[in-house]
């Protein structure tokens, strides 16, 4: 007989006592790829986020990141103010996991979770932080640097983009133009230092055309085409509708900058765990990479400080409506355009919010989309603040 099967024969009974066969022995594989696509439909088909999914004639418990007391507070404040739709995401800069992820339609008052993860919204200025980034990580443009412009900040006129100036011509530096939103600057500085291919490579970084998500299947993010120094201009500056995200990718590229440039693949999945075998099958995995410098994501983190404090969204964040939060550093984006599915004037807000001082935390980032059809119910930076100040009372409770 076999000198190891021998030995194996001669070992004490006790010594298999805690050993399941069945379970420990088994070479059953998971297929996580093909268990993906019956989550996602599972996912996206219900209201809820399905707890137990049979697949290949098993039974899988799924568990899931989602904050069950954060999410019932946003619901409860897209109730009240009931816009024609509102989507909100709430990111864990820390580990990547999302703790809110839902959506309000005003007809009908149905909550769900489908918009938050579809990239068929026009990114409209959100796109601004991908332009910033890029200039400021791969060109000579930095905060200061000053930038002259005609005509109105909002427009983006084809004239406005030459470099002549006249008694009307006005400077400001770059975190100026990023904090108003000037699309004049950002399209000038762009075609004056810049190229498409460097913009779509910073993009790229912070995760368009990529699968955001672990196992479970989410829209992916498109960039505007570029064939002309105007489409480039357009890119640059948000002004088109044709450069796509989703709620969730507007939490994530607020997340890259809160955590210095370097972006953690979000998960909303817990864990898979196997009900008959009794264990664990699939589990997230931290992914990282780097987007950009540590040095341009500490600059552009300035840039979104001063557009809470003094540009496009000081209006929420005014001292006097912030006491509760006076210790939480606060960074945003806001953008608006028309257009997207469903159709209406989109008000966008991404930020990020995390404790002054506290270099081990970077705090979360929260994207409110809101589409209003018809008038407008409440800003965007309205709603993000009174999420960001529940989020940080409830941790001191």
């Amino acid at each position: 007989m076999n000198k190891y099967l021998l030995s194996l024969l001669a070992l004490p009974c006790f010594a298999f006592a805690n050993f399941n066969f069945s379970k420990d022995l088994s070479f059953e594989t998971f297929d996580a790829e093909e268990f993906k696509k019956t989550l996602s439909k599972e996912v996206f088909s219900n209201k809820g986020w399905p707890e137990k999914l049979n697949y290949n004639d098993r039974e899988y418990a799924v568990d899931y990141t989602i904050n069950e007391d954060l999410t019932n507070y946003v619901v409860k404040q897209m109730r009240r103010y009931r816009s024609d739709y509102t989507s909100v995401v709430v990111l864990d800069n820390n580990t990547g996991a999302i703790l809110t992820a839902v959506d309000f339609q005003r007809k009908g008052n149905v909550v769900g979770k489908s918009m938050a993860f579809s990239s068929a919204h026009p990114a409209a200025s959100v796109f601004k932080v991908i332009t910033a980034a890029d200039l400021l990580d791969n060109t000579d443009v930095h905060k200061g640097t000053k930038f002259s412009y005609n005509g109105k900040s909002t427009t983006l006129y084809k004239y406005q983009l030459k470099d002549k100036k006249n008694r009307w011509t006005r400077a400001i530096p770059f975190e100026k133009a990023f904090a108003w939103s000037n699309n004049v600057v950002f399209g000038k500085a762009a075609i004056n230092n810049t190229n498409f291919k460097s913009i779509f490579s910073t993009a790229s970084k912070f995760g368009f055309n990529e699968e955001l998500l672990q196992i479970l299947e989410s829209g992916t993010s498109k960039l505007f085409p570029v064939e002309s120094k105007y489409n480039l201009a357009e890119l640059a500056s948000g002004f088109n509708r044709k450069t796509m995200i989703s709620p969730l990718h507007g939490a994530l590229i607020a997340s890259v900058i809160a955590n210095e440039g370097v972006l953690k693949k979000p998960h909303v999945v817990e864990s898979v765990r196997d009900e008959k075998m009794e264990r664990e099958v699939w589990a997230p995995s931290y992914i990282l990479s780097r987007s950009l410098s540590k040095e341009a994501a500490l600059e552009l983190k300035e840039m979104m400080n001063l557009t809470v404090k003094r540009g496009t969204a000081r209006g929420a964040f005014r001292p006097w409506k912030t006491k509760k939060i006076r210790d939480i550093e606060i960074g945003g984006k806001t953008g608006t355009i028309t257009g997207g599915v469903p159709h209406g004037k989109r008000d966008w807000f991404v930020s990020y919010a995390k404790p002054k001082g506290d270099e081990n935390d970077a705090g979360i980032s929260v994207c409110v989309m809101i589409v209003n059809v018809e008038k407008w119910y409440i800003k965007s930076t309205y709603l993000a603040k009174k999420i960001i100040q529940h989020y940080y009372d409830s941790l001191k409770e």
